[in-house]
């Protein structure tokens, strides 16, 4: 009986790892086609931010005179109308990083995706569902920075906004925690079934022959 289940166990995993590679290709297929979507989107929308700031922009230069008859044109056609703004400066700043980092995460990974590399790999998806992750955080610090931009000075729209911001921050650090906790368990569950199982000695498996 034990030779019989012994030469059962390789036909055992060889199944259960086939059915393991099915999984993962179903799941490798799936997420590779929600970020695409997702990277699709949100690169439009870092563009869109980008061209449209808010606020607009100005429609002619405004030049002023200087004292030796020279011109100096500090707002040109074209430029933001509060990027010149001293006092909404770092706001501005703030909504161009975010833009741009979250636009550079975005074409980066549909460069990937039409660039022929192997993306049937755990690890590299695990990797672009990061860059994922950081275009979706930098496009809702954008739209953060996009509104205390152009918001005018009211206590309930400044409420909104501290709850916005907290709650992206709840969110950002239950799901680092989430996933600091799903790391440990298969570090765990790694570190035990990687042990050396005790086989049997062939006198103990041996039955004693009764006298």
């Amino acid at each position: 009986m034990e030779i019989n289940s012994e030469a059962n166990q390789p036909e055992e995993s060889s199944i259960g790892f086939t059915k393991y590679l099915n999984r993962q290709g179903d799941w490798l297929e799936k997420t590779r086609g929600n970020l695409m979507v997702a990277a699709t989107v949100i690169a439009g929308m870092s563009f869109q931010v980008m061209v449209n700031p808010p606020g607009g922009v100005w429609q002619s230069d405004i030049c002023t005179s200087a004292p030796p008859d020279n011109l100096s044109c500090k707002d040109k056609a074209g430029t933001s109308v509060l990027g010149d703004n001293s006092s909404k400066r770092v706001l501005y700043l703030g909504m161009v990083i975010s833009s741009t980092i979250s636009f550079s995460a975005s074409m980066s990974l549909i460069l990937l995706f039409f660039s022929g590399f192997l993306l049937r790999n755990r690890v590299i998806m695990t990797i672009l569902v990061m860059f994922m992750v950081a275009a979706v955080l930098c496009i809702s610090a954008a739209f953060f920075f996009a509104v205390a931009l152009v918001k005018p000075d009211d206590p309930i729209i400044d409420y909104m906004l501290v709850i916005y911001f907290g709650f992206w921050v709840v969110l950002l650090v239950s799901i680092l925690l989430i996933q600091l906790i799903r790391l440990l368990r298969r570090l765990i569950c790694l570190i035990c079934c990687c042990r050396p199982r005790r086989r049997r000695s062939p006198r103990q498996s041996t039955p004693t022959p009764a006298h």
